[in-house]
């Protein structure tokens, strides 16, 4: 085989496949054989596994792992130490079977095609036969792919019940009981794995309740990776440091600033020491130049070789770099990949999006979103974050008396937070409210009907209360 042709494989996703077949009696194996065949694998001993295993399929008996094993024995032509660490030197999940399946496919396809061009060029090199017999004798090699790539994609409703269906819903019968930690949200808000949007005003906090959120979720058995463009992981981890103090004591004048500065305490000593043993899976992700196909490619092992893909937050959509001429070209590019790498791997993306300056003053809807691509067609959810007051102001006719009441609203303690679900293909739109101490890193899901018009937003704050 040629040398370039031979590096179009993947040995770890060619295992995936093999060991996946295995679960649950093989009740993948009908959807992996609507897509791939024993030729398909580059590795022979790849293809006696595979025969071997719909082999003892096909016949009824149960798919264990000592009869594949028994049965792999019977040919001297693998090694059985190497169908043994196979077999049982990984763990496997079936969740992604077939994704993995058409990525063996699709280099099994290019492995052919190349060694075809190969030849094609062969043959033109030798000089031996005309055009017309060269391009008669390839061409219905060619329209091979053609024909098996476009079927491919098609799932037949009968083969989708008998095949898919009872798997793909215990897959996300893993998510169900996922919550945010914001008692208001999670009253309102399924869960599911999707690709949520938050879209903020500026000094709505649309970072800190992004990673308000992810320890929330942390912290109730979610693995999380916040993908930070533009906060240090210092920057953000002070902000945990902040929060659990203010928690503790509402009366504390600690803030992330002042931490950073070394601002210290015997308090900060044990959050600092408590952290240090906490069990949540909580990652932070610096990045600077990567694309979304970088970020992706980080992304993917993660994501494909846990039991459930973790939710990953990205801050924030309007600087990740893009190859694509224009800002909305580039970000619907960004989003499209984000959707398209969720809906293969059930990572549920929550993405932060900045607005469009002119609806700083106005309450937030779809038009707010306009230089930020087409979110509100590929999103699941749609939250947008802005201050109550917004809400209250009729029309913008004059500018200055309302930037005057915005910024009275950003001085009180706590700022009047509204949040408003735009868009939600897992339900019905809602309105939540907080009060957000922003010196403080910190939010509390309330009511409406909590806000006062009090300079200080109302909040009545117990000095005796050492936990919210």
């Amino acid at each position: 085989m040629n040398d370039n042709v031979s590096k179009i494989y993947d040995t770890e996703v060619e295992q995936q496949v093999l060991g996946a077949m295995m679960i649950r009696n093989g009740e993948k194996i009908p959807a992996v054989l609507n897509i791939l065949n024993a030729q398909d694998f580059y590795f022979s001993d790849h293809r006696l596994f595979f025969n071997s295993i719909v082999r003892i399929y096909t016949s009824g008996i149960a798919l264990e792992f000592l009869t594949v094993l028994n049965e792999l024995k019977k040919s001297d032509a693998i090694d059985p130490n190497y169908a043994f660490k196979v077999l049982a030197g990984s763990t496997y999940t079936n969740a992604y079977i077939e994704q993995h399946a058409r990525i063996v496919k699709e280099n099994s396809e290019m492995r052919r095609l190349k060694s075809l061009t190969a030849n094609l060029a062969a043959e033109i090199e030798r000089g031996k036969k005309s055009a017309t017999d060269i391009v008669g004798e390839i061409s219905t090699e060619f329209s091979h792919f053609t024909s098996t790539n476009e079927t491919s994609k098609f799932f037949a409703k009968k083969d989708f019940f008998t095949n898919d269906f009872k798997s793909e819903i215990a897959e996300m019968k893993k998510y169900s009981s996922r919550k945010t930690g914001f008692s208001n949200i999670d009253e309102q808000q399924i869960f599911s794995p999707g690709l949520y949007v938050i879209g903020a005003t500026p000094a709505a906090g649309k970072t800190t309740f992004a990673w308000q959120m992810a320890e929330q979720l942390s912290q109730n058995g979610e693995a999380c990776i916040f993908c930070s463009y533009e906060m240090s992981k210092l920057e953000l981890f002070t902000k945990s440091i902040a929060t659990e103090l203010f928690k503790r004591n509402p009366m504390t004048t600690l803030t992330a600033a002042e931490i950073r500065r070394g601002g210290w305490s015997n308090a900060v000593d044990e959050v600092i020491a408590e952290q240090q043993n906490t069990d949540s899976d909580l990652r932070v992700l610096e990045l600077h130049d990567e694309s979304v196909d970088d970020l992706l490619k980080i992304l993917r092992p993660v994501c494909t070789k846990k039991f459930k893909s973790p939710i990953v937050f990205i801050d924030y959509l309007q600087i990740i770099p893009s190859s694509k001429d224009g800002i909305k070209i580039g970000i619907d590019d960004t989003v499209r990949k984000l959707k398209v790498f969720q809906r293969e791997t059930n990572t549920t993306f929550i993405v932060i999006s900045s607005l469009n300056r002119q609806n700083y003053n106005q309450q937030i809807a779809f038009e707010s979103f306009k230089e930020s691509g087409n979110i509100e067609f590929t999103a699941d959810v749609v939250w947008g974050l802005q201050l109550n007051l917004v809400n209250q102001i009729k029309s913008c006719t004059n500018i200055s008396g309302t930037r005057q009441k915005i910024d009275e609203a950003k001085k009180q303690k706590p700022r009047q937070i509204h949040l408003k679900c735009l868009k939600n293909r897992q339900g019905f739109n809602y309105d939540c409210y907080f009060k957000y101490f922003s010196a403080h890193d910190f939010f509390i899901p309330c009511e409406e009907k909590d806000f006062e018009t009090a300079s200080d937003g109302g909040l009545k704050i117990d000095k005796n209360k050492t936990r919210w």
